[in-house]
């Protein structure tokens, strides 16, 4: 039933969100929070850094939740959410298949992964498992993810105005 749930949400998320790469932050605190408060499912918004393989592919070196508002622009960091030891990662495959990302294994990742995915959900030992490597630094509180969610949205509607 939660997996089901789990699924639903993240199928209504990638359908209903922007196709675009490095949205990782957005996307995941909409999949926090409609986890939370539509569901009543308790999971954690996460940020940290992603590794392939030992190449880093996006790194944390500072704490989000205690940064002031000027540094945030200089975060290059991953964030996923964590729901009952698994990890769901909502925006890896849109990222890599962009032209935008040019990581030295940009490559392996889509041999070791495949076309077309949507998204990546597995434990920590599955991930490390397949040469990933989450390491959480930031559980972020519900104001932040709220922030995260308010601030998209308005990037969004400005877009269309253009």
């Amino acid at each position: 039933m939660k997996e089901d749930i789990i699924k639903d949400v993240v199928l209504d998320i990638l359908k209903n969100t922007l196709y675009k790469p490095f949205l990782c932050l957005p996307m995941s605190a909409l999949l926090y929070a409609i986890l939370k408060d539509k569901h009543n499912m308790s999971s954690n918004l996460t940020t940290g850094s992603l590794s392939f393989n030992r190449e880093v592919l996006f790194k944390q070196d500072f704490s989000i939740s205690s940064a002031d508002k000027n540094n945030l622009q200089y975060w290059m960091g991953h964030a996923w959410v964590e729901i009952d030891g698994l990890i769901v990662d909502l925006s890896i495959f849109r990222t890599i298949y962009s032209p935008e990302f040019t990581k030295q294994s940009k490559s392996e990742l889509i041999k070791t992964f495949g076309e077309g995915r949507g998204c990546l959900i597995g434990t920590q030992a599955e991930m490390t498992e397949l040469g990933l490597f989450y390491n959480g630094i930031d559980h972020l509180e519900d104001e932040m993810a709220t922030q995260i969610i308010n601030g998209f949205s308005k990037l969004l509607e400005t877009q269309k105005e253009k």
